[in-house]
């Protein structure tokens, strides 16, 4: 990726709080991530429980799988993510030298039973000082609002922290709470080919819709934030009281 490109991408990021960026990673190279994902999970997939992966329903399989938290376990994932092609542009977006993993994921978004992704910021689950933390997020599948693909209320991340409320949902615990308040905010639907890449603020209102379509959407996403900024641990410590309230209900 040339400087050029890379300042283009800087300055739609910081504008809209979320940018696309097109050919991230080849097809063939999001498909080998893919497949090596999915034999991971795969073999592993009664080891994790509660906050670590979601279903659907109550069949715990991979066809059913919503979602997973605990990719970073994966040794082939967690090498990619210091590739300089991640690096390099989350070192230029979030605006530091030093890097931290703080994650790695896969959403599954399964055909026809998907389930939907309340509107929230990251960093309300987060809680990284600063707000310095991004998520990048690599298509491995196509995505549109056909099969429930990312929205984002364009520039809401120049908002701070938004009031949030539980949500009962799996994956995401929070939503928006006055989503009214987001109203003259433009709603935007990026629509990816296998290989590109979202890369978003760690501020901005996104979600996503059910899938009831022909055709899953799955989804890698790795958490960069910035070594040096430190997390605000009161805040974390009372919403992980919250999420393991949530958990018990479900």
């Amino acid at each position: 990726m040339t400087l050029d490109t890379l300042a283009k991408h800087n300055k739609i990021y910081k504008s809209k709080g979320f940018v696309v960026v097109k050919n991230f990673v080849s097809k063939k190279e999001a498909k080998d991530l893919e497949n090596k994902t999915l034999n991971f999970i795969k073999k592993r997939i009664k080891k994790y429980n509660g906050r670590d992966i979601n279903f659907v329903d109550n069949k715990k399989s991979l066809r059913h799988l919503h979602s997973f938290h605990k990719l970073h376990d994966f040794k082939t994932v967690l090498n990619f993510s210091k590739t300089k092609k991640l690096t390099s542009i989350a070192n230029l977006l979030i605006g530091t030298k030093k890097l931290e993993l703080r994650a790695s994921e896969f959403f599954a978004k399964p055909k026809k039973i998907g389930l939907n992704t309340p509107p929230h910021q990251d960093n309300f689950y987060w809680n990284v000082k600063k707000n310095r933390a991004l998520t990048i997020w690599i298509a491995l599948s196509n995505s549109s609002k056909r099969n429930g693909g990312v929205y984002y209320f364009s520039g809401s991340h120049k908002k701070g922290i938004l009031k949030h409320t539980p949500s009962y949902e799996k994956g995401t615990s929070q939503k928006i709470k006055n989503i009214d308040k987001l109203k003259n905010f433009k709603k935007l639907t990026p629509q990816l080919n296998i290989g590109d890449a979202l890369i978003h603020h760690c501020l901005i209102v996104h979600g996503s819709n059910k899938n009831k379509s022909n055709m899953s959407r799955r989804g890698l996403t790795f958490q960069f934030k910035d070594k040096f900024s430190e997390y605000d641990k009161n805040k974390i410590k009372k919403y992980e009281k919250q999420l393991n309230f949530q958990i018990k209900k479900r």
